[in-house]
């Protein structure tokens, strides 16, 4: 993963958000459709798919990783707190509530695995 300077809405200003943002851009898979992250930090991910969503409801999704070389899936539950619709995309934002990393040969159901 390459890390980048955080980002801050306010760079003026003291940022309302409880962690920094990191621009990143990662390959997920939520419901059958692709993505790629935009922006992620310790507690919540941005990121644009085709999947349609709505705010307030409960996601799981899997987000692509290399941590030194080696290949990880991030698996991933949250809350979406905000939708942006985009031409052929939709923006979502997460708040999360549980990820943990596992290798790409995992054979189990890694969302059975989440703390809902």
């Amino acid at each position: 993963m390459d890390y980048k300077q955080p980002i801050h809405s306010n760079p003026t200003g003291p940022s309302r958000r409880a962690a920094d943002r990191f621009a990143s851009e990662l390959p997920l898979e939520i419901d059958g459709a692709s993505g790629m992250t935009r922006n992620v930090s310790a507690t919540g991910v941005y990121f644009e798919t085709t999947a349609e969503q709505v705010p307030g409801s409960r996601v799981h999704f899997v987000v692509e990783v290399t941590v030194k070389g080696e290949r990880l899936k991030m698996v991933c539950a949250g809350d979406v707190v905000r939708v942006d619709r985009k031409p052929g995309a939709v923006g979502i934002a997460v708040k999360l509530s549980s990820s943990f990393f596992i290798d790409t040969d995992h054979s189990e159901d890694p969302f059975d695995q989440l703390d809902d």
